[in-house]
């Protein structure tokens, strides 16, 4: 039981399963995704639900931490937009700090 739903969602946690595995293996510590990504806002959601309550999650805007300033009072497809850009632009180096490839533009 995985604590998510859908395939994308269940492959992510696959993902980061193997990349936490893999620095286990080299006696490291994988870096958690930041809090910003879709990785990361899944990972925290699974972390921090109250277990009493818990319910599997897709992924939604939802997870991710609000944007800061006049940003967060932006139209919805705006807002969305700018947190999915955040969310892009921080995973890169995460994606570097763990030794994967890049993220495509």
């Amino acid at each position: 039981m995985a604590g998510v739903e859908g395939y994308v969602e269940s492959a992510a946690l696959g993902l980061l399963a193997g990349v936490f595995v893999a620095a286990k293996a080299r006696f490291a510590e994988a870096p958690l995704p930041p809090l910003t990504t879709a990785l990361g806002a899944l990972l925290r959601h699974l972390r921090e639900a109250d277990p009493r309550h818990f319910q599997p999650m897709n992924v939604n805007f939802g997870l991710f931490p609000p944007l800061d300033g006049s940003a967060a009072r932006a139209k919805r497809r705006d807002r969305n937009l700018r947190i999915a850009e955040r969310a892009l632009a921080e995973l890169e180096p995460w994606t570097r700090a763990v030794g994967a490839a890049p993220v495509p533009p």
